[in-house]
Order: C-alpha cells, then sequence, then structure tokens
C-alpha cells in the first residue's frame, strides 16, 4: 500500500504531525507506509493493554478487599500513562483512523 502525504492530511493529520513522521524517516528509515502500520499496531495494543488492565481492577473492585483494590487503581494510574507515552497516542490513533479507511485498508487476497 502506497501512504501518500496528501491522503494523510486528508485523513487528519496536521502539518507538524506529518513533519514529525518524516523526522522519523529521516532518523531510522523507513517510510510513511511502515511507519503509520506500526503507530496503528502500537495504538491496538495500548488499547488491549488498557482494557484488560481495567477489567482486572474491576474483577478486583468486586472480590479483592479495599485495600488491594486502593493499591491496584494507584498503580495503574500510574502505569497506564507510561505505556500511553511509550505509543504517541494522538499519531498511534491517527494512524490507526487512516488504516481502518476502506480506501487505505490493504486489499484481501
Amino acid at each position: 500500500m502506497k501512504v501518500s502525504e496528501t491522503a494523510l492530511l486528508k485523513s487528519g493529520f496536521s502539518h507538524a504531525e506529518l513533519q514529525k513522521l518524516k523526522n522519523n524517516m529521516a532518523n531510522y528509515g523507513g517510510s510513511l507506509d511502515s511507519i503509520t502500520h506500526d503507530l496503528a499496531n502500537r495504538f491496538i495494543a495500548s488499547k488491549w493493554i488498557t482494557i484488560v488492565a481495567l477489567s482486572i481492577l474491576v474483577i478486583t473492585l468486586m472480590l479483592a478487599s479495599i485495600n488491594t483494590s486502593i493499591t491496584l487503581a494507584a498503580t495503574l494510574a500510574i502505569v497506564l500513562p507510561f505505556i500511553w507515552y511509550i505509543a504517541p497516542a494522538k499519531l498511534a490513533y491517527k494512524s490507526w483512523r487512516y488504516r481502518r479507511l476502506p480506501t487505505n485498508s490493504e486489499p484481501s487476497r
């Protein structure tokens, strides 16, 4: 799949965000296609980590003592933002959204 700058701009990326992607390409190599694919995968991973963590918190709230629940909630309040920081949330979400558009998804084989 060929990703163009104009397609990214039309799908909601700003010029500053596009410049960040270009800087990443200049520093680490790759293409816009590979960068948007990697960012979309990071968003999916972050989303599932968050869902699982919050599900465990809900189960803990129902079944465990209040002290255990408070400890887990505090831990998640510290750990989840770190996970979201690792994958730049805004760029990752926009890449995921761009990949989900029917015109931008890879054709099924």
